[in-house]
């Protein structure tokens, strides 16, 4: 028996006949399709541009992935709490570093407020301390920082607030050392803002670390800078000396001026007869030396051995009178000795030599002061002999006593009365009596022995009666010394974090 007929199998079981599109449709789903596509790739390019505007206004830490030569995907853009110090870049330009070369500029660290570490085998060439307001001193060292880094040249700062207990770093400026003309290696604060470093080119901070401004030398090399209160003394020199004898093969010299935060330098009103100052031997370029008395008399040997003298608030100079003996030629740094002005807190250092350093001349001078301005003079006929002079203006010595010496003087200081450092190229020497007897300092620290590192010391300076600071000859130590019992044992301290 079969079944009746079901309509809707049959319907089913029929054939199909598929309708066709209205006229056009399939041209208007391909244009929609290329909108789509459009609006889907101008989002993603800002998407884009707003990650790379981020990438451009936030700090941010390299992974080594970044690095030339590397690939992977780019790490989380996170500002860190504790940035690490990186040593400035050596550029012939004043140019900020390309970024994962130099982050110093963002740490903005100073010689007071400072979260970070010094770079790694810091090599310190100068050094300097000053007042707090509160009796406590804070100091920086400038020096070359690496390797590694981004160039052979890493221009850092370092400071410390427990006397070279430990050390923090400080933002230095984006300079080469004085490989070039554009680079420094000495450091100068007036107080906890200002300061500059020098040496042959000249930079400037005013917030005690951040920023550092380049300033004109008008061609010339910086060779000495002097600082209180809010001003700044310098000699020029028109030199040919290079790299680290830039302050060597000096024709003349001259005195300028700058008052903190002008960034421009003139010349000091001197009598007519020094306003250039010229070498008695060109070839050995004796330099002048800079030291500030008191906080307000400012002093300067000239090579010929007369004494300038003026106030350091501004205005003339005069001639103050002649010294026992002339300064000598200009070291590896260009730099002469020179101490803190009693009183002031302030204390600062050549680098791997010093100004107007003894070299082989047997008549130089070593300038510093204290009580009394202090003058070392090596005998010309025993250059192992050295007698010191003290005046109360410049225009009258008085020999205080004398001392037998290997090697050569290099530095001279004095805080307090009574008080004589002496560094040489062979240890340190004191006397607690104005110089009438003096006494070999010992010296404590890894490699040091009781005669001090090997090639003495390029600078010594006291910031009181018992605190002062000594830069080896050798910057490659990666430490000064510092003494806390007025110069008779030196302990080693490594600029390390």
């Amino acid at each position: 028996m079969t079944s009746p007929p079901d309509e809707i199998d049959n319907w089913l079981a029929g054939d199909v006949t598929p309708l066709n599109p209205p006229p056009g449709s399939l041209d208007r789903i391909r244009r929609r399709a290329r909108q789509r596509k459009t609006r889907q790739a101008t989002i993603a390019a800002v998407g884009c541009a707003v990650v790379l505007a981020g990438a451009a206004v936030t700090p941010q830490i390299l992974a080594p992935s970044q690095q030339t030569g590397h690939h992977g995907p780019p790490p989380v853009a996170i500002e860190p709490s504790s940035p690490a110090v990186q040593p400035s870049v050596n550029q012939s330009s004043h140019t900020a570093a390309p970024l994962g070369n130099g982050t110093q500029l963002k740490q903005h660290t100073t010689l007071s407020k400072s979260w970070t570490k010094p770079p790694g085998h810091f090599r310190p060439t100068s050094v300097t301390f000053v007042g707090t307001g509160t009796g406590g001193v804070i100091g920086a060292v400038i020096g070359q920082a690496g390797p590694p880094c981004a160039s052979k040249d890493c221009t850092s700062l370092a400071g410390t607030s427990d006397y070279g207990q430990t050390w923090k770093g400080v933002s230095a400026p984006y300079a080469p050392g004085p490989t070039g003309g554009a680079g420094v290696s000495q450091l100068r604060f007036a107080n906890l803002s200002d300061g500059w470093a020098y040496g042959p080119a000249i930079y400037e901070t005013t917030r005690g670390g951040w920023p550092w401004k380049p300033e004109s030398t008008y061609g010339q090399h910086v060779i000495d800078v002097e600082a209180v209160a809010t001003r700044a003394f310098a000699v020029f020199g028109t030199c040919t000396g290079t790299g680290v004898n830039y302050a060597t093969n000096c024709s003349s010299y001259s005195l300028w001026t700058s008052v903190a935060g002008s960034r421009t330098w003139t010349p000091v009103q001197v009598p007519t007869a020094y306003r250039q100052l010229t070498s008695t031997s060109p070839a050995s370029s004796a330099a002048p030396q800079l030291i500030i008395a008191g906080g307000t008399t400012a002093y300067l040997l000239t090579p010929s051995g007369d004494v300038l003298s003026g106030p350091t608030s501004g205005g003339s100079w005069q001639l103050a009178g002649r010294a026992p003996c002339s300064p000598g030629p200009g070291s590896a740094s260009g730099q002469a000795s020179q101490s803190p002005a009693p009183g002031s807190g302030t204390q600062s250092s050549p680098a791997s030599g010093n100004k107007g350093s003894t070299s082989q001349q047997g008549y130089n001078a070593e300038f510093a002061t204290g009580q009394h301005l202090l003058l070392s003079c090596e005998s010309p006929t025993a250059a192992a002999q050295v007698t010191l002079y003290t005046s109360t203006d410049g225009a009258r010595w008085h020999p205080a006593g004398s001392l037998t010496v290997t090697g050569s003087p290099t530095s001279l200081t004095s805080a307090v009365k009574n008080q004589a450092v002496l560094a040489t190229t062979t240890g340190i020497k004191y006397s607690a009596n104005g110089g009438r007897t003096w006494q070999a300092a010992s010296f404590v620290g890894a490699g040091s022995g009781k005669a001090g590192p090997a090639g003495g010391f390029s600078y010594v300076g006291m910031t009181n009666a018992t605190q002062g600071v000594a830069v080896p000859a050798d910057a490659g130590l990666g430490s000064v010394y510092v003494t806390s019992n007025g110069g008779k044992t030196w302990h080693r301290s490594p600029i390390t974090g």
